[in-house]
């Protein structure tokens, strides 16, 4: 009966002062409803099981070596069977290998399509069957047998029309004879985003020892921990380690939950500090709202007095005010979660094309219902207890003398200003945050800018080995492609390339002419870019010493290098670099030829996601001869070429595909979503926590100069000067704006050193960045403070004595 009591007296007085408690609902609902946001995006992606049965118990499995840092590896097929065969905590162990898949019929252009080599119980254990046809069985794993294909749904629909008949019948891939036996049902991509699968059937490739490329995963049996697998996984990796030491050496084997295998890295990290990032918040959020009920506590100490001189325990107040806090909380947080919705919507569209595992599902289930739930009461508790403690020792004697007026006396006033303090601070921490993101993304749009990217089309192709197994052959189909590209209507220059800036490259292990390596020293690293003459022109990417390549660079005797102002420096300082030798030496080939340096270019950010990318050399395709390249069309309207590219391509091989076809821009553009979308979410919750903290520090500035009316009436009545009443009012809050610095400042810094991993062409203790966000937050607050100290310079004496 009394928490009904509490209740409904908490609503009265809510409907009582409709401005405050909009005000408050307000606040509460923004910081409610971006922790509601962000904690359904972190639980998508990180926490909530596959929607498969059992897919809280999936785990995946890979190696590493001890002795290197324990960088990850897929496995060999031995090793997979071992974990299969001779471990009892799996349930069911299947593998996987992804695989680009193009699929040609006659009549039909070929269309290339993500893939994967698939053990025949994969798909059961995931208990996913097909629609259509039959599911992948044992016997499809047997050498000899027809190789099986199971196609996704959209392949189904788009490719084949819905035709019913389509399971049975034979198709080329990968210029191969394939029987598709069945179709998966509608949405299912599985592991990532694939939409082909084909059984895998063993060879001498697949049986090599060090033929690293198979991906196990595993179902736990139920009741079977982590730790209990991966001590299993342990004992066979030491197993091998002793009969086969020549390859397994110094070998072990990771058993990781599905979420850590496929959302590690840079991706959890940034939703973690998002996760952060709105914490922030709505700590900023509360510490507002905490102050709004300090301000009006003062206002309530006479009534408090009255029911505790009635009867009312100290408890029983401090339940009547946290009843009020938790009804302000829940009405803010309601309108919080439809805020969530709206959030949650345009998150999901803003990263629709950007890769997005197709079962990472950014839906609201239990976990996030409950989450909210328990904001709502914590964020209640935190911004309510503080008022309540205080207004729950009002000294009832001193407040009913007549005349008494409500007050929340110094410690009231130092509570609040601790308050103010503390939400400047977590908006410094999170501006500073914000300002790097955009500082990162900004950079990452600067670092291409000389590179005319909108008047460049950027396709993909892959030479399959089986018709195109010597270099020679490779060249020469290449030299026939840049030569009718080039013919083509509109097109101002052709070029190829392995890698376009900002997507990484060859590691190329070097060797300096002149130079040799202590015995088991490592040998320096340079990321290696293969290039057509005409490729550097074609970006704006100027020559600074030497010359281009040509035609005859890569022939035999005639082998070249182009390398970046970068790298020069490092491995010839001060000396000019043209005419010096360089080899690659890979380990476990015969060293290359002998490469000169004919030119020197601008250095290029080639690895965008390292942070001390290694530094770019470039080499002449003829002396490269690889598979897979990208072919860059130079033309005024690039994406209107797409057609005629890929009709010259199928005269001269009709079974290749094109693909990820696009404008270089838009290729750019997809690279560095990551940067605009999670540093737009930084720059939001950093200006909402900025407006939170200011309009905090206006109201108990406001406040205060309120409460000292009579005080500045009769200081004005007396002569006081406008500067002398700005100073008195603006003091108390420039006070607690510096504290806030001072301690931010500091915090900031180590707070920032988490996004060491995630930023581009910025360092984590920027002084520019510092610099704007410490102006901005100053800006701020002292015009927080300045809007009530202006209204208290205008006071009128007279009606300012005749204050209360």
């Amino acid at each position: 009966m009394g928490w009904m009591q509490d209740l409904r007296f908490a609503a009265r007085m809510i409907r009582s002062h409709p401005w405050f408690t909009l005000a408050i609902v307000a606040t509460m609902a923004l910081g409610i409803g971006v922790n509601t946001t962000i904690f359904t995006l972190v639980n998508s992606v990180l926490w909530k099981p596959l929607p498969f049965p059992g897919g809280e118990r999936l785990v995946l499995l890979a190696g590493t070596n001890v002795n290197a840092g324990n960088q990850q590896t897929r496995m060999a097929m031995d090793e997979y069977r071992q974990l299969r065969d001779h471990t009892q905590v799996f349930e069911s162990l299947e593998a996987y290998a992804g695989e680009p898949m193009a699929l040609s019929e006659p009549g039909k252009p070929p269309e290339r399509y993500r893939g994967a080599l698939i053990s025949a119980g994969l798909f059961q254990m995931l208990e996913a069957k097909p629609i259509l046809g039959r599911a992948l069985s044992v016997e499809d794993e047997k050498a000899g047998a027809q190789p099986a294909l199971l196609i996704g749904y959209a392949v189904w629909r788009d490719r084949f029309g819905k035709d019913p008949s389509v399971a049975g019948r034979v198709v080329r891939l990968n210029q191969k004879a394939v029987t598709i036996a069945g179709v998966m049902p509608e949405g299912f991509k599985f592991p990532s985003n694939e939409d082909m699968w084909l059984a895998l059937q063993s060879d001498a490739k697949w049986e090599k020892r060090d033929f690293w490329r198979l991906q196990p995963i595993g179902k736990l049996k139920p009741g079977v921990s982590l730790a209990e697998s991966r001590a299993s996984a342990e004992t066979i990796a030491r197993n091998l380690e002793t009969t086969y030491p020549a390859t397994n050496r110094d070998r072990r084997f990771k058993v990781m939950t599905f979420h850590e295998a496929m959302n590690g890295g840079s991706i959890r990290q940034v939703f973690l500090l998002l996760m952060g990032a709105v914490g922030f918040v709505l700590l900023i959020a509360c510490a507002n709202v905490a102050n709004m009920l300090l301000s009006r506590a003062a206002g309530r100490t006479r009534e408090i007095s009255i029911r505790t001189a009635l009867g009312a325990g100290r408890w029983r107040v401090v339940r009547q005010m946290l009843t009020e806090s938790l009804l302000f909380s829940v009405i803010g947080g309601s309108l919080g979660l439809l805020l969530a919705m709206w959030g949650i919507d345009a998150f999901s569209k803003a990263v629709s094309n950007v890769g997005k595992p197709y079962w990472v599902d950014f839906a609201m289930n239990y976990t996030v219902f409950a989450y909210f739930g328990g904001v709502c009461v914590l964020s209640a508790i935190l911004f309510g207890l503080i008022p309540a403690l205080q207004v729950s020792r009002t000294n009832v004697y001193e407040t009913l003398k007549e005349g008494a007026r409500g007050s929340d006396g110094v410690r009231g006033g130092f509570v609040s200003g601790a308050l103010v303090v503390f939400q400047f601070t977590l908006a410094l921490v999170l501006l500073s945050g914000a300002g790097l993101m955009m500082r990162s993304f900004l950079e990452h749009q600067n670092v291409f800018r000389h590179i005319p990217a909108e008047r460049i089309l950027h396709a993909r192709i892959s030479l399959p080995a089986e018709r195109y197994a010597k270099p020679e052959d490779r060249i020469r189909f290449v030299d026939r492609v840049l030569e009718r590209l080039s013919a083509l209507p509109g097109v101002e220059a052709a070029a190829l390339t392995t890698s376009v800036p900002g997507t990484g490259g060859d590691g190329f292990p070097i060797e300096i002419e002149g130079r040799p390596l202590p015995e088991g020293t490592k040998r320096p690293m340079a990321t290696g870019v293969v290039a057509s003459p005409g490729y550097l022109a074609m970006l704006h990417q100027p020559i600074l010493l030497g010359r281009d390549f040509t035609n005859t660079d890569g022939l035999p005797g005639k082998e070249s290098a182009i390398v970046t102002q970068r790298f020069s420096s490092r491995f010839w300082p001060g000396a000019n670099p043209i005419g010096q030798r360089l080899r690659i030496v890979r380990e476990g080939r015969p060293p290359g030829p002998w490469l000169t340096v004919t030119g020197v270019t601008a250095d290029i950010a080639q690895d965008v996601f390292e942070q001390d990318p290694a530094p770019v050399m470039f080499t002449a395709y003829r002396q490269e001869g690889g598979a897979g390249f990208a072919l860059l069309v130079g033309a005024s309207v690039p994406t209107a070429l797409a057609a005629s590219v890929r009709g010259e391509l199928q005269k001269l091989d009709e079974d290749l595909t094109l693909f990820d076809v696009q404008s270089l821009i838009e290729l750019f553009a997809r690279n560095r979503w990551q940067w605009r979308v999670f540093g737009t979410l930084f720059v939001i919750f950093a200006w909402i926590a900025l407006v939170m903290a200011s309009v905090g520090i206006y109201a108990v500035i406001a406040q205060a100069a309120s409460r000292r009316t009579r005080e500045i009436g009769i200081r004005i009545a007396l002569g006081a000067n406008s500067g002398e009443v700005l100073r008195l009012v603006m003091r108390r809050g420039l006070i607690q704006l510096g504290i806030a610095l001072g301690v931010g400042l500091p915090a900031a810094f180590g707070v920032c050193r988490l996004m060491r991993g995630i930023l581009f062409g910025v360092s984590t203790a920027d002084p520019l960045t510092f610099c704007t966000v410490a102006f901005a937050l100053t800006a701020a607050g002292s015009i927080a403070c300045w809007l009530p100290a202006r209204r208290a310079v205008r006071l009128d004496p007279v009606q300012a004595l005749r204050y209360e």
